[in-house]
């Protein structure tokens, strides 16, 4: 009864609400579980969301940059570019295009192509629309465009045809072929001359073989193509001759690359005739002779009167001075008349100063304006009974004579020698340019610097190369000691020339260490030559090297071998290191560098291990195109180190204007460490411009302990030096880096 009114009055049943209530409380705690899930879930979905709006982005933006990379290279490309629809009308151009045609995109876009063709080539344009479109005939013709106030340009055309959408266009490209149709006329007018000539030409290799000839040659000689190819000039030799002849006739070509003179030669019937001879070696973009031209007329039917013969063989035809011959004849009379009345006899020997790079930039025409211009200004420095000749080429010399003493005759050496410098260091015109050129004089004066005209025309010449060497646009008179380094140089090259065909050169080398961490980080390759009588200095060697026109090679090869070397070395247990090389001006200046991308390919050296050393000698002579060389170097991947730094002709403040990665200080800075205070103040100044132009510092030559630790001390972290290692040969050298962490 008591439950029931207790039921009836309201009265709860405690136990099963309890049990409702914890039911509906886990009921909402799993609904606030889920809730909390789904919050979770949204947001991370919303980071998704938000990660993918970004790379989004990033694909929008890369597009966009990619898009305006294509339109700059569409836009400066060096050919012209048009897009034409399927009727030939344009849709785009590029700005060559316009540039090409002289008008502004808004008037080429939306024309029909085949207005801006010349009337009278527009069926042939058609034609080959229709026809390379259907693939009928190969995509590629040669026709014109019609340029605004111009004339019609000869132009190559290329096609490609493309579809979008299923709708066909013409890509099409335009090369504009006006110089090489003018260079096709050169070799078809120079060939044209060469058979034609009335003069016999004939052109061998470096080694005298003839290769090629003319007809006015079979002519003269009565030997046919046939007979001549595969030979020497040998083969006309009339017998008239002495060995000695033709041996100063070689001797002349080879150092100076010019000949010229009277020879007796015979027929292919046995008839002996006199010719009057021209030799001149041709050579390539890195010096060396690739070809020796000889031009000829055979004199011996010319109907010419006394005085014709005397200029014909005694004047050079060009400048009208005497020539070789006469200049001889008149020098071997003065040393006669010098000996009976005891006076002194002067000669100087000239050579003009960049008159190569003036006639292979400004033309032979232009050279040879040069030349008679230097001829008027000599004649008037000296005195009438004075002889002024050329010799050849842009080789002159002065004879004075009649001098009292050798005082007097020094002096007066000195004063037309400068008289001529002066005259030929002023500008000169020629067709409408300003050229500046300068002359290198030798002096040499009878009896001291020599007792015969072959001696004192030698010893002028050694008194001249000695005044070229050190810089030009000056004199020098003849010395033993010029002498004395003339017949080493000579001997020297003998040398050298032989062990390159004996492959006695070889490689050694130079660890570089970073001092900090105390592990080696790269090696420098170095050229070493055992000469004859025990090794040879690079120093001497390598200059000479690059005068005879081999530095190239030689360069070629050490990049090669070396490069292999340290590839192969990971096999062997040594650390991946950088190899450093020394490159030529010839390297940088002449060939440039795409034999470097190609050997590095070859020898499969990544570029980033790569550094190549130049020194500050190289910006000397044509620092535009070195740097420009450097430039693409550097482009590559590889870096640049300049080496022997503060032993050349830069400042510090050029140093920014080149393009350099690593600055080697020369050992001279480095041997007064660690006690030479103004030593350690220019370590310490160079490191610090190093630094701050983002340059790395290496020091060089490094012997001893406290050296090390001062370079240390000052920041410099890469030694290079006989304190780690001396250059040692490539499997040395491997060992000694593999195990050079374990020894410290």
């Amino acid at each position: 009864m008591t439950r029931e009114v207790e039921e009836q009055g309201g009265v709860v049943d405690t136990p099963r609400d309890l049990v409702a209530a914890e039911s509906r409380i886990a009921e909402l705690e799993a609904v606030g579980a889920e809730y909390m899930r789904v919050v979770e879930d949204l947001h991370l979905h919303q980071e998704e969301l938000r990660a993918q709006n970004d790379e989004l982005r990033s694909a929008q933006q890369a597009v966009v940059e990619a898009g305006r990379r294509y339109q700059d290279l569409f836009d400066y490309a060096p050919v012209a570019y048009f897009q034409l629809d399927e009727h030939g009308v344009i849709e785009e151009v590029n700005f060559t295009a316009c540039q090409l045609l002289r008008e502004n995109r808004s008037g080429l876009l939306q024309r029909p192509m085949r207005l801006h063709v010349p009337a009278e080539h527009r069926f042939a344009f058609d034609s080959f629309l229709v026809d390379a479109a259907a693939g009928r005939r190969a995509a590629t013709t040669e026709l014109a465009l019609r340029v605004r106030d111009g004339e019609p340009v000869p132009i190559q055309f290329t096609l490609v045809l493309s579809r979008t959408n299923g709708k066909p266009h013409y890509r099409l490209s335009a090369q504009d072929i006006r110089e090489r149709r003018q260079a096709e006329e050169q070799r078809r007018l120079a060939a044209t001359m060469f058979e034609e000539s009335n003069e016999g030409v004939l052109i061998t290799d470096p080694q005298g073989v003839i290769q090629r000839v003319n007809r006015a040659f079979t002519v003269v000689t009565g030997y046919s193509e046939a007979d001549a190819l595969g030979h020497t000039p040998s083969m006309l030799a009339s017998g008239r001759h002495e060995v000695g002849f033709y041996q100063d006739m070689w001797d002349r070509l080879v150092r100076t690359g010019h000949w010229m003179g009277e020879i007796w030669n015979r027929r292919k019937n046995g008839e002996i005739y006199p010719e009057w001879l021209k030799i001149n070696a041709v050579r390539d973009a890195e010096g060396a002779v690739r070809h020796f031209v000889g031009i000829f007329n055979d004199i011996g039917d010319h109907k010419l009167t006394g005085q014709d013969v005397e200029r014909f063989a005694f004047y050079d035809n060009l400048t009208d001075l005497p020539n070789r011959v006469l200049f001889v004849e008149r020098l071997k009379h003065a040393l006669i008349r010098s000996h009976r009345d005891h006076r002194q006899v002067v000669l100087l020997y000239l050579d003009l100063d960049r008159f190569k790079s003036i006639n292979d930039t400004l033309g032979h025409q232009t050279g040879d304006l040069l030349l008679q211009q230097v001829a008027a200004r000599l004649s008037q420095v000296v005195r009438a009974h004075d002889t002024v000749a050329r010799l050849g080429g842009d080789e002159f010399t002065v004879l004075l004579g009649d001098m009292e003493d050798h005082a007097i005759a020094l002096e007066t050496a000195r004063r037309v020698a400068e008289n001529i410098r002066e005259q030929l260091a002023r500008p000169f015109f020629l067709a409408g340019r300003e050229v500046v050129t300068g002359s290198s004089i030798g002096i040499a004066v009878h009896p001291q610097d020599g007792d015969t005209y072959s001696d004192l025309v030698k010893h002028a010449d050694i008194a001249m190369y000695h005044a070229k060497q050190n810089g030009g646009n000056g004199h020098a008179f003849f010395s033993a000691e010029m002498n004395a380094r003339v017949v080493r140089r000579v001997a020297l090259e003998t040398a050298l020339r032989l062990a390159l065909r004996r492959e006695e050169l070889k490689l050694v080398y130079q660890p570089v260490v970073d001092a900090e961490n105390m592990r080696v980080v790269g090696v420098e390759a170095l050229l070493r030559w055992d000469g004859p009588d025990g090794p040879v200095s690079p120093l001497e060697f390598l200059p000479v090297l690059e005068d005879l026109g081999l530095g190239h090679d030689v360069g070629r090869w050490v990049f090669s071998l070396a490069s292999r070397e340290v590839r192969n070395w990971r096999f062997s247990g040594a650390v991946d290191l950088w190899l450093s090389v020394n490159l030529s001006p010839q390297q940088l200046y002449r060939m440039r560098v795409d034999w470097l991308r190609e050997a590095l390919e070859i020898s499969g050296l990544s570029p980033t291990r790569l550094v190549v050393e130049v020194t500050e000698d190289h910006f000397r002579h044509h620092p535009d195109a070195i740097i420009e060389s450097l430039q693409e170097i550097r482009e590559m991947g590889a870096h640049v180190a300049l080496d022997d730094f503060g032993t050349g002709h830069s400042s510090l403040g050029r140093l920014r204007h080149f393009p350099i990665d690593i600055v080697k200080l020369d050992k001279s800075f480095v041997n007064g460490l660690p006690h030479d205070v103004k030593d350690l103040a220019i370590v310490n100044t160079v490191i610090t411009m190093a630094r701050h132009l983002g340059m790395v510092f290496l020091a060089e030559g490094v012997e001893n302990q406290g050296q090390l630790e001062m370079l240390k001390a000052q920041g410099c972290r890469l030694i290079q030096g006989y304190f780690f290692a001396r250059p040692m040969p490539g499997e040395e050298c491997a060992r000694w880096c593999a195990d050079f962490s374990e020894r410290v």
